[in-house]
């Protein structure tokens, strides 16, 4: 069944296929890991993988892990495929590899899956851990102005819309243990150029808000992401 993933119209909207974001995301994945104390793990899985380029860098820094790169669209895997490091290998197919992975990874993917409770169950059998990277799309200022919501479903694809506590009801119902949790906000942590005093005044006051209360932050102003690391406990699930 075609969709905008595989029918090149998210290619068309997205040509980087948000490939300069990698370094920023990955940052983050390695702190979320450390403040989990994760060390052993050497098969890991990018779910959703796109471009391939968080793997791909992660990859050189880490010759020792193996990983596996996982997308539907055949635009991102041509993407992927390209100047690929040895350690990686990537696959394009509609269900993900039935394989078992010491940590499966979904970066910025849930919010864009038709089925995302069907598909998380999915991915949650192949490992024991799970790093997850979600858009906080429900805030105050999205409530106000909901035109917000609908340029996120228009540009970027975004079908289904957290707040932190939505997410962390849903991971706990899928019986799941919350291990690390942090806010994320490119935005804010690589601002782009502002020449007007009136946007750097704005952004400093955005800056010392994400510093001292970042869940604040998210609920009221918006623009945030949860990076969350949890252990998946099966039995448990609800």
């Amino acid at each position: 069944m075609s969709n905008r993933y595989t029918d090149g119209s998210y290619l068309a909207k997205n040509p980087s296929w948000h490939k300069e974001d990698a370094p920023w995301k990955l940052m983050h994945i390695l702190r979320v890991i450390r403040d989990a104390r994760l060390t052993d793990f050497l098969r890991v899985l990018d779910a959703g993988c796109g471009s391939g380029d968080i793997i791909k860098t992660w990859a050189q820094q880490a010759p020792q892990i193996h990983f596996t790169g996982w997308d539907i669209s055949p635009q991102a895997y041509a993407l992927a495929m390209r100047q690929k490091p040895d350690n990686v290998c990537f696959v394009q197919q509609k269900t993900p590899p039935q394989e078992n992975f010491d940590l499966v990874m979904a970066i910025d993917v849930l919010e864009h899956v038709p089925q995302y409770e069907t598909w998380f169950k999915k991915i949650s059998s192949l490992a024991p851990r799970i790093v997850l990277h979600v858009p906080l799309d429900l805030s105050l200022r999205s409530v106000l102005s909901p035109q917000l919501l609908e340029r996120e479903r228009q540009s970027v694809g975004h079908i289904h819309f957290f707040t932190a506590r939505r997410l962390k009801r849903f991971l706990q119902q899928n019986g799941c243990q919350i291990l690390s949790a942090h806010y994320t906000n490119k935005y804010v942590e690589c601002p782009p150029a502002l020449p007007r005093l009136k946007s750097r005044i704005g952004m400093a006051i955005r800056r010392l808000a994400h510093r001292l209360c970042p869940w604040g932050s998210a609920l009221l102003l918006g623009g945030y992401s949860l990076m969350v690391v949890v252990q998946v406990n099966p039995s448990d699930a609800k």
